[in-house]
């Protein structure tokens, strides 16, 4: 087996991270460490979670008697019919649109001619790149309640306008901003289709539908399956979209039920936020289980062939240019929201008369005198930071037990880890909260306990990136640097550690940058002396500051766009392939 090694090009960085020194401590011991880390990260804040649910009308200090009456507050109250309505409604319109939208543009790049396929993927790296705040209010901004300066055109273009802040708007804008994701998860497998199958059909006579519903669908029923169960998964786990646009409008789901719980009231109510919470595990635990049922599936339809094949792409004659047309389209609404949001911050009166109203910094000057607003962006870069580091160097060590070690139970670590996969952020971050008003530690209402939430949110998602590289470098080398008078040790520094630094950078910046723009774990840990970003974008829509907000939120995006272009730049030029 054949292993592609990165450029020479920036050798500095590779020659410092190998030359570091990992302590020597044996693989068993290492797994033990690594365990207990991950153990102490995820299962005290769950288990205490639960034990609050159970035990109603307790204190900070201590818990109430054991019972069940959060329960059954809970499921006898007329509000919880009214949540659970709303969030299936949500979940299951916007789960489905997602894979219509995502799916489409996955098959027309993958399987097509189609012109514009870099407007695809422009609309992928936006939608990274752009946190989910500044969407939600950019849309507001074109299309909100009374002030939106895109609905006097268009109804009076077609009579009828669409609001933003409707289960209609809050459907289709959570859609559109997932469809990227959907797309990046389908491409792949569309791309590895066997596309003889097809053509071999169409030569025998059959028609272009029957070879879609008979060859086609089945092949990839599988992944089609497993990604509609992990979008609703996140469509449960909603908390930016549902807040922004869903809140004005009456529209509460099971998140944003848990935040407001606790913030309506001076007294919290840990009980019911944490049967809030309770339940929602255990019913994403179970969607997460059918996931994995889902792709197991795909061995029964493998495509069985001794040679190499290459997916034809479908010609698509003259339409090919309508298609083209659909990306541009689809990137100029991904678009759309951030400039419109810079359009305002420097044209308040956008929309509100003829033309675009009096330039001015003015939104500028008061994002520059907001409150604690530079402490904010330095406490952002240090969690987002700090949990990148944390999280991809303890998933880049436990990926090297499970897959290079013998250790008894390794699997276990891998399990350990993806816990947190099936816990929406306001559950995790009401999670933390419990544990750590009550256990003598004093990091509450400190910076370490959001660090410390976020590696624990987001290991999964490294271990997601880590793990597939390492899988796919042959145990061969090891065996031939052991041979040669290489330790543990020297082969993890110095061979497999530059082999899969793609793949950590990739970790790095895919936790850096989400931790940076979350607001759900961050809105349930904040304090007063411990704002982050997030938290600062909640407060300006909280106190109705909606110019300094899209000053903020332009800033922001454009520094994000920036960083992220940044990044990929500096990666090329190191020599990796991200």
């Amino acid at each position: 087996m054949s292993v592609t090694t990165p450029a020479t090009r920036g050798p500095g960085l590779l020659h410092a991270l190998s030359a570091f020194r990992m302590p020597r401590f044996g693989k068993r011991a290492t797994f033990l460490t690594v365990a207990v880390v991950a153990g102490i990260l995820v299962l005290p804040p769950l288990a205490l979670m639960v034990w609050t649910s159970f035990t109603p009308g307790g204190t900070i200090d201590e818990s109430g008697s054991f019972g069940f009456s959060a329960y059954g507050d809970l499921f006898a109250s007329e509000n919880f019919r009214k949540i659970a309505g709303d969030t299936a409604i949500f979940t299951v319109c916007a789960s489905l649109l997602a894979l219509v939208l995502g799916g489409a543009m996955a098959f027309f790049v993958a399987r097509t001619n189609m012109k514009g396929k870099g407007f695809v993927y422009g609309c992928v790296f936006l939608n990274f790149a752009i946190p989910g705040m500044i969407e939600a209010t950019g849309w507001i901004i074109l299309l909100g309640k009374g002030a939106g300066v895109m609905r006097p055109p268009i109804e009076a273009v077609l009579g009828w306008a669409p609001v933003a802040q409707s289960m209609l708007g809050l459907v289709v804008i959570q859609a559109l901003s997932w469809a990227p994701m959907v797309f990046l998860l389908l491409v792949g497998p569309f791309r590895a289709m066997d596309a003889s199958l097809e053509e071999s059909a169409l030569t025998s006579g059959a028609s272009r539908f029957t070879v879609l519903r008979k060859i086609s669908a089945p092949m990839m029923a599988p992944s089609i399956l497993a990604v509609l169960i992990l979008v609703v998964v996140r469509a449960v786990q909603a908390f930016e979209m549902p807040l922004f646009l869903g809140s004005s409008a009456g529209i509460r789901t099971f998140t944003t039920e848990i935040y407001s719980s606790l913030r309506k009231s001076f007294i919290p109510d840990y009980a019911t936020a944490s049967a809030f919470g309770t339940m929602l595990v255990v019913l994403l635990s179970f969607g997460l289980y059918l996931y994995h049922r889902a792709t197991r599936l795909s061995s029964k339809f493998t495509t069985v062939s001794g040679k190499a094949f290459r997916a034809r792409e479908i010609d698509l004659g003259p339409w090919r240019y309508l298609a083209g047309v659909f990306a541009a389209g689809a990137f100029v609404l991904t678009l759309a929201p951030v400039l419109a949001m810079i359009l305002t911050s420097f044209w308040p009166r956008l929309g509100r008369g003829d033309g675009l109203g009096d330039f001015t910094w003015h939104n500028y000057s008061e994002v520059a005198g907001y409150r604690n607003i530079w402490t904010g962006i330095k406490n952002s870069v240090l969690v987002g930071a700090g949990a990148a580091t944390v999280a991809t160097l303890l998933c880049l060590v436990a990926t090297f037990i499970i897959v290079r070690s013998k250790v008894k139970g390794r699997q276990s670590l891998d399990h350990l880890l993806s816990v947190p996969i099936v816990i929406p952020g306001t559950v995790l971050g009401l999670a933390f909260l419990i544990l750590y008003l009550r256990v003598p530690l004093p990091i509450y209402g400190s910076l370490w306990l959001i660090m410390l939430a976020f590696i624990a949110h987001y290991s999964p998602y490294a271990m997601r990136y880590v793990q597939p590289a390492l899988v796919q470098i042959s145990p061969d080398i090891d065996d031939a640097s052991r041979v040669a008078g290489a330790g543990e040790v020297t082969v993890f520094r110095k061979i497999l550690l530059p082999l899969v630094m793609p793949a950590v950078i990739g970790s790095w910046l895919y936790v850096f940058f989400h931790a940076v723009r979350d607001v759900s774990i961050a809105s349930m840990l904040y304090t007063a002396a411990t704002p982050v970003v997030a938290t600062q974008l909640l407060d300006m829509w909280k106190d109705g500051t909606a110019g300094a907000l899209a000053a903020y939120g332009s800033m922001l995006s454009v520094a994000s766009i920036a960083m992220g272009g940044l990044a990929f730049w500096l990666a090329k030029r190191l020599g990796f392939s991200l």
